[in-house]
């Protein structure tokens, strides 16, 4: 049992400390955006474009109080968190794009099902802002 929690304790405080966790505050992001996507998508019967912006929306909401805080535990000043605010809506409106345009790409041209396209482009995003997150608004 002792193995196991220097185990948990490596991944999430070691040298695996920032990927753990973004996969961990990822997993939870993705999972608000995807009950929100299929609640516009299915329940209120939203264009898939609408429904991902909602989606999306909500996810980012939660990954940037996560992130800032657990993930890479940026504690700047109170006039540096309006420019990491700034920085993270900058990265999230650029990485949305990007989703909207290869859903629609995978959607109308290569004919795929909504949400298998909505998986790929969410893995497309993962890295997109992880790396944007480390390089630029939390570093």
């Amino acid at each position: 049992m002792n193995s196991l929690a220097k185990t948990i304790n490596h991944i999430f405080n070691g040298k695996l400390k920032l990927l753990s966790r973004f996969s961990i505050t990822g997993v939870l992001n993705t999972l608000i955006d995807f009950i929100v996507f299929s609640l516009c998508q299915s329940v209120f019967g939203f264009h898939y474009t609408i429904s991902q912006i909602a989606g999306y929306s909500f996810g980012v909401t939660n990954s940037f109080i996560f992130n800032k805080k657990w993930t890479f535990e940026s504690n700047k000043p109170k006039k540096k968190l309006y420019h990491e605010l700034i920085q993270f809506i900058i990265v999230n409106i650029v990485s949305l794009l990007i989703t909207i345009f290869f859903m629609k790409l995978l959607i109308n041209t290569f004919i795929m099902n909504v949400y298998v396209s909505k998986i790929i482009v969410t893995l497309i995003a993962q890295v997109i802002n992880f790396l944007s997150y480390k390089l630029w608004v939390f570093n």
